[in-house]
C-alpha cells in the first residue's frame, strides 16, 4: 500500500509539470540513496496519461532498450501495432511507476487511500485524471503494487529528483542540461547529482547491453532416452517458446506478483497441425518442466520428428539436450512462416479483435473478457453430451483440441475429450 510520503512526492511531481518540458524519450538519470542508478522517463507531453517511470539499474534500462528499439530501429514501439514479439518485449519490462489516472483505473482500496489523503490535507481532486497510482513491473509478471520499503523509498526519490529537474529547467533550456532524445547510439545520459548546497547535472554512461541468460534444463532422465529412441521418426517440426499475456497469470504466492506462463509451440510442417505443451509457470527456475511436457507429448503420440527447426537460441537452450539424446536433427532459424501462422492462431483463440487489445481509448461494453469467454466455452463443452461433442464440425473439434493442448481446458474435460477423440 502507498505511504503518505509517496502521495506527498506524487502530488509535488504533478505540480512540477515536468512532462510539459521534456519528451518521454529524453531520459535523465540519478543515483538512489542505496547507490543504484535510476533512469527516469516523464510521460505525458504527447497527451497520454501523466506518469513517471523509473528503470532501476542495468536490467531496468535494458528492458527500456528492448521495448523502444527493435533491430536498431529508431522508431518507438507502437502499442497499436502489437505482434507476439512485441508482446513479449512488453512482458520483459522492469520499472517502478507513479501515474495519474481516472478513478476507474484504481482498485477500491486505492480510491479510499487517495480520498483519505486528500481529506487529511484539505484539497480536492480535480482534472481529468487526478488519482495517483503506484505500480511495479517485474519481468514476466503482471503489474503489482509497490510493497517493499526499498521500492517505496526508490519511487519517492525518483519523484523528488524529477521535481528538482523541473526546477533546474526554470532558468535553462533542456539542451543546456544535456537532455536529448535517446536513440540506439546514445552512450551517455544526464545525471542529476545532489551536492551539499545545490544540485547539478553531469553525465553518466549508458549501461552496457544486458543479455538475459536462457534457462537450461537439467539433464534428461536416463530411462526416457531408450523410450525416445524407440519412437517412429516422422516429419519436421518448427518450435518456439511463447509467453502469453492472454493466459491468466498464475499466482503461487499471495504477496508476489502473478507470473505469466510459458508454453512450447510446435508446427508439424507435413500435416500443418499445431501442437503445444500445457503452459508452465516455473520455466525460468525449472525449465525441465517444459522440456519434460514435450517429451511426454512425444511419448504419448508414439512418434517424434525426424528434425526440428528452432526459432531462436532460447528454444535451443531448452531442446538441444533432448535432440542430442533422441537423435533428432536440429537447426536454429529465425524465419519460420509456419510458426508465424501458429502465433496468429493462438492470438485468435485468445482475442477476437487483437488490433484493439492495447487501445485504452476504445471501450466496448459488450466485449467479454477473454477469461470469461474461455470459462463460458468450457462450461458449454462440459454440459454437452458425448453425442453432441462427436457431432461437432471437424474444424470446431480441431480448435477445441488446440485449446486443450494449450492448457485452456481443465484436466477433467481434457480426459473426456481424449476418450472421445483420442487426439490429445
Amino acid at each position: 500500500m502507498a505511504t503518505e510520503e509517496m502521495y506527498d512526492a506524487a502530488f509535488r511531481y504533478r505540480d512540477s509539470k515536468l512532462w510539459t518540458r521534456i519528451l518521454d524519450r529524453e531520459l535523465f538519470a540519478f543515483r538512489f540513496s542505496d547507490g543504484e542508478i535510476g533512469y527516469c522517463c516523464a510521460m505525458g507531453q504527447s497527451g497520454e496519461r501523466i506518469s513517471l517511470i523509473v528503470y532501476v539499474g542495468e536490467e531496468g534500462f535494458q528492458s527500456y532498450r528492448e521495448l523502444l528499439f527493435r533491430d536498431g530501429d529508431n522508431a518507438p514501439l507502437s502499442l497499436h501495432d502489437v505482434d507476439f514479439s512485441d508482446t513479449e518485449q512488453m512482458l520483459q519490462q522492469s520499472f517502478l511507476e507513479c501515474s495519474f489516472e481516472a478513478r476507474e483505473a484504481l482498485e477500491s482500496w486505492e480510491v479510499r487511500q487517495v480520498r483519505n489523503y486528500a481529506k487529511a490535507h484539505n484539497f480536492r481532486l480535480h482534472g481529468p485524471c487526478p488519482w495517483p497510482k503506484f505500480a511495479k513491473y517485474a519481468r514476466y509478471r503482471a503489474p503489482w503494487t509497490i510493497e517493499t520499503p526499498k521500492d517505496r523509498r526508490r519511487i519517492c526519490e525518483a519523484l523528488s529528483a524529477a521535481v528538482v529537474l523541473a526546477g533546474l529547467l526554470e532558468g535553462k533550456s533542456k539542451r543546456d542540461l544535456g537532455l536529448f532524445p535517446v536513440d540506439p547510439e546514445t552512450d551517455t545520459l544526464p545525471l542529476l547529482v545532489c551536492l551539499p548546497e545545490c544540485y547539478k547535472v553531469t553525465r553518466t554512461d549508458v549501461p552496457p547491453v544486458w543479455e538475459e541468460p536462457y534457462p537450461e534444463p537439467a539433464g534428461l532422465e536416463r530411462e526416457r532416452v531408450p523410450e525416445l529412441l524407440a519412437l517412429k521418426k516422422r516429419g519436421v517440426y518448427d518450435c518456439e517458446l511463447l509467453r502469453l499475456p492472454g493466459l491468466l497469470p498464475t499466482q503461487t504466492d499471495a504477496k508476489a506478483a502473478p507470473y505469466f506462463p510459458v508454453l512450447l509451440v510446435c508446427a508439424d510442417l507435413k500435416t500443418g497441425y499445431l501442437k503445444a505443451t500445457n503452459p508452465v509457470t516455473d520455466y525460468d527456475t525449472h525449465p525441465e518442466a517444459l522440456r519434460d511436457a514435450f517429451v511426454h507429448a512425444l511419448l504419448e503420440s508414439g512418434e517424434c520428428p525426424r528434425a526440428v527447426r528452432l526459432r531462436d537460441e532460447r528454444t535451443r537452450a531448452l531442446l538441444e539436450d533432448l535432440c542430442l539424446n533422441a537423435r533428432i536433427l536440429f537447426s536454429v532459424e529465425a524465419n519460420l512462416p509456419a510458426l508465424d501462422e501458429a502465433r496468429t492462431q493462438i492470438w485468435d483463440l485468445m482475442f477476437q479483435d487483437g488490433d484493439d487489445i492495447w487501445d485504452e481509448d476504445e471501450e466496448d461494453d459488450d466485449a467479454m473478457d477473454i477469461n470469461e469467454a474461455l470459462s463460458a466455452a468450457v462450461e458449454e463443452l462440459t454440459n454437452m453430451s458425448d453425442k453432441e461433442l462427436r457431432n461437432l464440425p471437424p474444424a470446431m473439434v480441431r480448435q477445441i483440441l488446440e485449446m486443450a493442448n494449450m492448457g485452456f481446458i481443465p484436466q477433467e474435460l481434457q480426459l473426456r475429450l481424449r476418450r472421445l477423440f483420442k487426439k490429445i
